[in-house]
């Protein structure tokens, strides 16, 4: 019972945090809502709100983001129904069947008053929340090369880190982008994001090796993994590496399904 439980427990953690993402969608989306019909095999687009009455404005498919905006608004409210519903359940289900591990006496409490408690036992979402507000440096190399948004609010290097740092940022996996690793000798180095596994916990660095086919990117990033491996640091230990390159392209599907089973 006790491991039914805790599962239990983490799904509620994961349908809170994944509510908390669609209301801070909803909060700013576009006003009103979409409607769809099909005309000479394609779709079409119109925007309803009080001005425009149930038929809507037609909206040119120049206007993509607003289209995928308004699609979202639909499905977050319709998903927000649904994971309410669920969350509803579980919560009824812990009331009657705990015990609750101490980790989460904490929510026994009224929320007004969990900003005040120093917890003395921390859930895994707590550990990994904790860890992520820790300062920490961060690669000033070439800063202006940072100039790719990612869903934490942060600019990586390239569109393949991005996508790598908003699966990270889904999942709920905290990770920390660019952060500086100390060697024994002294040398530091940046790993692209060094993660925490929060069950473990654990500390995994990840390397994106997205330039394979230059000799010189790809000698160098050799020599960064003798270094790593000097300390201790390898796949099947404690690095996850990724490539592409020509022939190799990057698919950030398959490396979330490889993340989820390592992860959650």
């Amino acid at each position: 019972m006790n491991d039914y439980i805790n599962e239990m427990l983490k799904r509620k953690q994961e349908l809170e945090r994944a509510i908390d993402q669609a209301n801070q969608f909803l909060n700013k989306a576009p006003t009103g809502s979409i409607r769809t019909t099909i005309g000479d095999g394609r779709p079409y687009f119109y925007r309803v709100t009080k001005e425009t009455g149930h038929e809507g404005k037609y909206i040119p498919k120049t206007h993509q983001d607003l289209i995928t905006r308004l699609i979202q608004k639909e499905y977050s409210k319709t998903f927000l129904k649904e994971a309410k519903k669920e969350l509803a359940l579980i919560d009824n289900f812990l009331k009657r069947h705990s015990p609750i591990p101490p980790e989460y006496a904490i929510n026994r409490l009224h929320k007004n008053k969990t900003q005040f408690v120093k917890p003395y036992l921390y859930t895994d979402e707590e550990i990994g929340k904790l860890w992520e507000k820790e300062p920490y440096e961060i690669s000033d190399y070439k800063i202006e090369e940072k100039v790719y948004p990612t869903d934490k609010g942060e600019n990586v290097r390239t569109k393949s880190e991005a996508a790598i740092a908003n699966m990270y940022y889904e999942m709920g996996i905290p990770y920390r982008y660019e952060c500086e690793l100390k060697l024994a000798d002294g040398k530091s180095k940046f790993p692209d994001f060094t993660i925490l596994d929060t069950r473990k916990r654990k500390i995994i660095y990840h390397e994106h090796m997205g330039m394979l086919d230059d000799d010189d990117y790809r000698k160098k990033n050799l020599r960064k993994l003798g270094d790593y491996r000097k300390n201790g640091i390898y796949t099947g230990k404690n690095l996850i590496l990724t490539f592409e390159g020509l022939g190799n392209p990057f698919n950030i599907n398959d490396i979330k399904k490889n993340m989820s089973e390592m992860f959650l």
